[in-house]
């Protein structure tokens, strides 16, 4: 993975913006955010839905 092809994302979490950056290769999503990566299979949701849940996962584990 080049850091080219890393893509940025933002969502919303709990009324604040949350940033990371997603990469999609060999089926599998991996996102980057400040406190952590995590990755998944692709199924059947487009890369970029599946790399917006991901952060909202990384993000549910922040400390407030």
């Amino acid at each position: 993975m080049s850091s080219l092809d890393w893509r940025e994302i933002e969502i919303k979490y709990r009324g604040k913006p949350v940033k990371g950056r997603y990469n999609f290769s060999d089926n599998v999503v991996t996102v980057a955010a400040w406190n952590g990566t995590k990755a998944a299979q692709l199924g059947i949701l487009p890369a970029e839905r599946l790399a917006q849940m991901l952060l909202r996962e990384l993000a549910a584990g922040m400390p407030e």
